[in-house]
This record gives structure tokens, C-alpha cells and sequence, in this order.
């Protein structure tokens, strides 16, 4: 991965599957994400009170109730408290839900918080990753394991493409969730796309390691199809070393 930040493009990326919608639709969608931004990005600092709800309002252009909708949403991520006597006020950070999809994209891109946010991820990743491929390879069944060995042919195949790697990718990791026949581990197919999201949004430079780790993916796969284990773990394992290579190098330079 590297120390530029992805083109433009990547940061919209698209998740290739059904989990589950965030946000609510419509004008209540767009006051959650504006004020999830404006949360996000210190315009509301933690322990700071907000504008009040008809201040909102007015500002975003819509009605109170939607407003109080809004603050519901925010409040359910962690990112908000409200009182009676004070109002709604920003929470610390450290009780934001930092692994939610939302508060994740809310931060701009050169917020420092994404650079300790994909250090720690990946770190999470590495502990739960490589001891799932080790279940699934004696667990899989033959759809799932065709299906993540057409994820590691993809991969190979995506070329320049961000989001056809990022969907390959996604459906990768995903299935090994599934196939460990877990169903407490099927429950983190959200947590490791958004890391897998953050991974892609702060730390790809393609051109840096592009190919080892497409190699690294074709070798889980591999190991998994051959019911070898304690190799899927390994290859796991040193595939995401790449990553706390790289979230190290970014802090490092930050």
C-alpha cells in the first residue's frame, strides 16, 4: 500500500453487497451525513454543544422533526448525546462507533484520525483474518471455495480498475467469513468491509504493491482449495503484514 492517497474515484467506491442500509432515505439521509460531517471533520468538537435544533433546521433547510431524526441516527453510532437541560452535545471520540461505515466516510480525506484508523484496523484485521482462512479451509464448501478462487483470479484481472478490485476483494474476504461455517464470525462481513474500505481509501498505491498482494490473495485461495489450514492462516497472515507495513510507513511520514 504506500503513502499516496487514491485517486478520486476510489473514494466512492461501491460495496458489492447487501448488508444492511445505514442511513435512512431522503432528507433525513442528508442530515445525517451532513451533520456526520460536520461531527467528523471537528466543524462540532467533542464535548462541544451543537446549534440548536431550529438552528439546524434552518440551516440545512429542513423541518425539526427531521432534524430530531437525524440526531437519533447520530446518537445510535455513538457520535452524539442528548438532554434536555443542555442540548445535544458532540460525544469524546473514543466512544464513536469508529468502525461504522458512515463515521468512517464522513472524514475527509486528509484527516489524520483515517491514518490512526487504518493502523488500528489493520491490526484488527490480523487478528481475526488469518484464523479465519484456517477455518475455512477445513470448512468450505466446493461453491464457496470456487467462489473465492474466482475472487483471487478477479483480483489479477482488475487491472486499473479500483472498483472491480475493491468489489473482488470485498467478495474475497467476505466469503472466507461465510465459509467458517461461524455464524458469530458471518456477523463481522460488515466490520471487514469497512476496514477493507479504509484500507483501500488511505493506504492502496497500487503501483507499490499491487501484484504482491494479488499474489498473497491467489495463495490463501490456493491453501484453502487444498484443505491445508495451517498454510491458509500463514498466507493470511503474511498478506496482511503488507498492510501494517505500509499504516506504519503513513504514520510514520505524517
Amino acid at each position: 500500500m504506500g503513502r499516496k492517497m487514491i485517486a478520486e474515484e476510489t473514494m466512492k467506491l461501491q460495496v458489492p453487497l447487501s448488508l444492511g442500509e445505514a442511513l435512512p432515505t431522503g432528507a433525513a439521509k442528508v442530515a445525517v451525513d451532513t451533520l456526520g460531517r460536520r461531527i467528523a471533520n471537528d466543524i462540532y468538537l467533542p464535548g462541544q454543544v451543537m446549534p440548536t435544533e431550529p438552528e439546524l433546521a434552518d440551516s440545512l433547510g429542513v423541518s425539526r422533526a427531521t432534524i430530531r431524526d437525524a440526531i437519533k441516527v447520530l446518537s445510535g453510532k455513538g457520535l452524539v448525546r442528548t438532554a434536555r437541560r443542555y442540548g445535544t452535545r458532540v460525544r469524546p471520540v473514543e466512544e464513536w462507533n469508529l468502525l461504522d461505515a458512515d463515521v468512517v466516510t464522513w472524514h475527509d480525506h486528509g484527516h489524520q484520525r483515517l491514518v490512526t484508523m487504518f493502523a488500528e484496523t489493520t491490526e484488527l484485521r490480523i487478528i481475526i483474518e488469518p484464523a479465519a482462512a484456517e477455518l475455512a479451509a477445513s470448512r468450505a464448501s466446493k461453491d464457496q471455495v470456487e467462489s473465492i478462487k474466482q475472487a483471487a483470479h478477479a483480483l489479477e484481472a482488475s487491472g486499473a480498475n479500483k472498483q472491480a478490485m475493491f468489489a473482488a476483494d470485498c467478495r474475497f474476504h467476505i466469503t472466507i467469513l461465510d465459509a467458517t461455517g461461524n455464524g458469530m464470525m458471518r456477523q463481522l462481513r460488515p466490520l471487514i468491509v469497512t476496514m477493507l474500505r479504509l484500507s483501500y481509501e488511505i493506504g492502496l498505491d497500487q503501483r507499490a504493491t499491487e501484484v504482491v498482494s494479488q499474489d498473497g490473495h491467489s495463495r490463501v485461495a490456493a491453501a484453502i482449495s487444498k484443505g491445508q489450514g495451517a498454510l491458509a492462516r500463514n498466507e493470511m497472515f503474511k498478506m496482511l503484514q503488507l498492510n501494517r507495513r505500509d499504516a506504519s510507513a503513513i504514520r510514520q511520514h505524517e
